[in-house]
């Protein structure tokens, strides 16, 4: 049988799992000129599926020319998102290094193309769009983080084929019992013990199909490759240590890398972060906070079982676990490109109100985590 190409089987999944493309109905294809080769491939396949697309090319040089000419940033017109339907996005820029050095007011929106009035639009419209973070994958960006390109852009785009309903799924069976839960503790054996309390019936999910009501979801957004389970924190209750075992990516950072990150906490608040490669953006954010931040602000629970160590990726990957930690600088909490940083943690144990819920990385919901908790009373007994 000859193999289906990858940019074919994406745009599939992504055009019927994702976005349950109809016959006849809208589809704009946005794209930087680095993804045209994904793009054609859903400009091919929309069309075997009776669509007439619309093909957006936001042309790189085109756009770094208009940001010099100024006024303001080149962003994604409103117009295309009052057609409705459906809207696959590829991202760039792939020169992305050519935006260092703007003032984070200006860079948040380069990299923010669809706020304002395109996300006004798309809401009235009741547009269904998904990002395809494959286009990010290049050779810039691979050659930044220091990992293999063909690898990286393999694992993105097998985690993108997982289908939406396995990541639902596997969400609402992990989620059951989560309305009446309080507490959860997170330890590992690298010295993690942080304890929260949780609004379990606030959880929600990101495993797909935009527009499709999710619990607690509401957005015009999916994104592939996506999975995983957030949890809210309830404010001024983390307390602990939690240590980072997975590098966090940020490829706008002066350190693109950080890696051996180690965060103590206090009654919901990030008192001390160290790292052992990387982290200067973060501790200057942290150091220009006009109070100590609220930071905690959840947990993520990743749902992928394709996700192994992709970068801007590993928050997907099934059963890790990342704590939200959220450093406000100024009015609006704009604090530079990335607002927010994940800490990421694999093999972890976490017990939500004394109960197993992952076991060693591994997710332990219901009777998986009745029969853990049996063998934990048999050999504490046997001691």
């Amino acid at each position: 049988m000859r193999r289906v190409p990858a940019e074919l089987a994406l745009a599939r999944v992504t055009l019927g799992d994702y976005l349950g493309l109809r016959a006849g109905e809208p589809l704009t294809i946005e794209t930087w000129s680095q993804g045209l080769p994904w793009a054609r491939a859903l400009l091919v396949e929309a069309r075997r599926r009776g669509c007439e697309p619309v093909l957006a090319v936001e042309d790189e040089e085109g756009f770094f020319r208009s940001l010099a000419a100024g006024p303001g940033v080149p962003r994604a017109p409103a117009a295309l998102a009052r057609l409705g339907g459906t809207y696959a996005y590829l991202p760039g820029p792939e020169a992305f290094p050519r935006l260092f050095g703007l003032r984070p007011t200006d860079l948040r929106p380069a990299l923010d193309r669809h706020g304002g009035p395109w996300l006004a639009a798309a809401r009235a419209s009741g547009l269904r769009a998904a990002r395809l973070s494959v286009a990010g994958v290049t050779a810039t960006a691979a050659a930044r983080f220091g990992v293999n390109l063909d690898a990286w852009r393999s694992e993105v785009v097998d985690a993108s084929l997982v289908a939406s309903r396995r990541l639902r799924g596997e969400a609402v069976r992990l989620a059951r019992g989560l309305a009446r839960a309080r507490t959860a503790v997170i330890t590992h054996p690298n010295g993690t013990r942080c304890e929260v309390r949780v609004r379990g019936d606030r959880w929600s999910e990101e495993t797909g199909r935009p527009g499709v009501p999710a619990h607690r979801r509401d957005t015009v957004w999916t994104a592939l490759p996506t999975g995983r389970l957030i949890l809210p924190v309830a404010p001024g209750t983390a307390t602990g240590v939690w240590e980072a075992n997975r590098p966090s990516y940020d490829r706008y950072a002066d350190e693109p890398v950080e890696t051996g990150g180690r965060f103590e906490l206090r009654a919901g608040r990030l008192t001390a972060a160290t790292f052992d490669r990387g982290g200067e953006g973060f501790a200057a954010t942290f150091s220009k906070a006009r109070r100590t931040p609220r930071a905690i602000s959840g947990l993520s629970i990743g749902l992928n079982p394709r996700i192994a160590r992709a970068p801007e990726a590993g928050d997907l990957a099934r059963g890790a676990v990342g704590l939200r930690i959220e450093v406000a600088t100024g009015p609006g909490g704009v604090a530079g490109p990335r607002p927010a940083h994940v800490a990421l943690l694999t093999g972890a144990d976490v017990e939500v109100d004394g109960r197993p819920w992952i076991v060693g990385g591994r997710l332990a919901p219901g009777h998986v985590a009745r029969r853990v908790a049996a063998r934990r009373s048999g050999r504490s007994s046997r001691r």
